[in-house]
C-alpha cells in the first residue's frame, strides 16, 4: 500500500507498507494488515497502524473452522501520517491512487465514504435492477435470482423502492 499526503505549498509525504525495511520487529509474520482510519482526522492526527499476523510453531495445535493452523493478530507499530499542523494544509490523501481523503470548501471531507455512497445510490443500484429486468437469462433454472446475483431480497426491494420513488426524500 502506498498512501500519499498531498499538502498546500506542493509538498508531497509518501508512505510505502509494501517494502518493510527490516521485519525482526514483527518475527514470525506472515500477514501484515494496515490501517489508516480517517476518523482520526476529528483528534487533530491521522495515523497508519499495522498489525501482523504472527505464525510460529506454538501456535501449531490450534486451527480454525477449515482446520488450518492459526496464526494469531499481535499489535505493531503506529507512524504518524499528519500532525494537527499538517492537517490544517493537507489538501488531498490517497492510498494506492485513489482519493481517500480531500479538502473543500476548507473542511477534509471522506472521500471514501462518498465514492461508497455515489456507488450504492447509482451504479450497483443501477446494475441490480438491470439485471432484474432480464432475471432469466441470468438465472433460468432452479437458482433464484437473489442468490445468483448475491444480492438478499430485502435490498432487491429496497433498490426497487427507491428506483419507483416510493422512498421519502433524503433530509439534510
Amino acid at each position: 500500500m502506498i498512501v500519499k499526503a498531498y499538502y498546500a505549498g506542493g509538498r508531497i509525504d509518501v508512505f510505502d507498507t509494501d517494502h518493510l525495511v527490516d521485519a525482526v520487529p514483527q518475527t514470525g509474520n506472515l500477514l501484515t494488515n494496515y490501517t489508516l482510519d480517517l476518523s482520526d482526522v476529528g483528534g487533530d492526527s491521522l495515523w497508519l497502524r499495522s498489525y501482523y499476523h504472527e505464525a510460529v510453531d506454538a501456535y501449531r495445535d490450534e486451527t480454525g473452522p477449515t482446520g488450518l493452523p492459526v496464526a494469531r493478530r499481535r499489535d505493531g507499530w503506529s507512524f504518524l501520517v499528519a500532525d494537527a499542523d499538517d492537517l490544517e494544509r493537507l489538501n488531498r490523501l490517497t492510498v494506492d491512487g485513489e482519493t481517500v481523503l480531500v479538502r473543500i470548501a476548507g473542511e477534509l471531507v471522506d472521500a471514501a465514504a462518498l465514492s461508497w455512497a455515489c456507488d450504492v445510490a447509482g451504479g450497483y443500484r443501477e446494475m441490480a435492477l438491470s439485471v432484474l429486468s432480464a432475471a432469466r437469462l441470468v438465472s433460468p433454472g432452479a437458482i433464484p435470482i437473489e442468490d445468483a446475483i448475491g444480492v438478499p431480497p430485502s435490498v432487491l426491494g429496497e433498490m426497487s423502492a427507491v428506483h419507483e420513488g416510493l422512498q421519502e426524500a433524503p433530509r439534510f
